[in-house]
This record gives C-alpha cells, sequence and structure tokens, in this order.
C-alpha cells in the first residue's frame, strides 16, 4: 500500500466515524494529504462527501428552524412579574 493511499484511508476512516458520532469533532488543525486522492477511494470519498452535504443541509435546517423559534419567544410581551400571563400555544 503506498504512503498516499495510506493517509487518505486515514482520513476517510476518520471522516467516517465523525458522521457516525455526529458530535464527535475533527481535529481543527486537519491538513489533508498531499495529491489526490486515490482512485480507489473515489466512491468512498464521494459517498463521504455526500453524506457531509446530508448533514450540512439538515444542520441548516435545524438553525433555520431555531431562529424562527427565538424570533417568536422574542415577540411574547413581558409584563410585571405580579400580573398574569397567558400565551395562546394553538393559535
Amino acid at each position: 500500500m503506498t504512503d498516499n493511499l495510506a493517509s487518505w484511508l486515514a482520513v476517510l476512516d476518520t471522516f467516517e466515524r465523525a458522521l457516525d458520532a455526529a458530535d464527535d469533532q475533527l481535529d481543527p488543525t486537519f491538513e489533508p494529504p498531499p495529491g489526490p486522492v486515490p482512485e480507489e477511494l473515489r466512491e468512498r470519498a464521494e459517498a463521504v462527501l455526500a453524506r457531509q452535504q446530508m448533514m450540512i443541509r439538515g444542520l441548516t435546517a435545524s438553525r433555520a428552524n431555531v431562529a424562527r423559534e427565538l424570533a417568536a419567544l422574542r415577540r411574547v410581551p413581558t409584563g410585571s412579574p405580579d400580573a398574569p400571563a397567558y400565551l395562546d400555544v394553538e393559535g
């Protein structure tokens, strides 16, 4: 096995583990191995990329949902602590 192939195998293993455990974080000092991904790893690398893109889309949608919820919460009027407050949760 060439050094380049071994290096890329290690990178793909790391990415796949991070995707499998979405809360794991990659090393922030990550540097890809020199040179292109070896041809024999192209299909696997494309699958990893597709999973990463799907995760990004999901996180983007979640972020937008959270932003909408926060905006709605900011619109809830605040009153004095001794006054009763009612919130229409069905309307």
